[in-house]
């Protein structure tokens, strides 16, 4: 299972830059003809409202930017439940929800990190802008991500996540 996750602030969603959190769910969770079904994306907003894509049971999800940031929206509004067929919030804490990945846990620190083999099952953690939260994730026993030699938006580091993990399994 690939599980990402975008930790965010809430006050992206009423500016310009909540495009990089739908590209984001589109990069992590479809493919040019449907879903993934061994894909799973989180979009945290401060820590404590969790909005989850289930792949497996995802139906009817445009791609389109307008439609994801309303599902986004609907999402953080509710705060708890079902928005959507395989679309779910809830609220979470953070430290507790960290806790709870199975297989390596992964982290994307930029240009920076060791990890190069990605494993089948993996957890991977972003953050936009950077929150300062690498210490936290460290203790919490991920490994930072190194996807290249620049700095990537987390809507582009996923896709490129993917496409490694991809060419990788053929």
């Amino acid at each position: 299972m690939r599980e990402f996750a975008l930790l965010v602030p809430s006050k992206i969603i009423s500016s310009e830059e909540f495009g990089i959190v739908t590209r984001f769910v589109v990069g992590g969770m479809l493919l040019s003809h449907g879903v993934r079904p061994d894909a799973r994306v989180h979009i945290i907003f401060d820590e404590s409202i969790c909005i989850t894509f289930d792949g497996k049971s995802m139906r009817n999800v445009r791609p389109d930017e307008q439609s994801l940031s309303g599902i986004l929206r609907a999402g953080f509004e509710r705060g708890a439940g079902r928005v959507m067929a395989g679309i779910f919030a809830k609220r979470i804490d953070l430290d507790e929800f960290l806790k709870s990945p199975r297989g390596a846990k992964l982290y994307y620190s930029g240009a920076y990190g060791r990890v190069e083999d990605f494993p089948k099952d993996f957890f991977v953690v972003f953050s936009y802008p950077n929150l300062r939260t690498e210490e936290r994730l460290c203790k919490a026993g991920f490994l930072s991500v190194n996807l290249g030699k620049r700095d990537l938006f987390p809507d582009q580091a996923v896709v490129v996540l993917n496409n490694k993990v991809d060419r990788k399994s053929t």
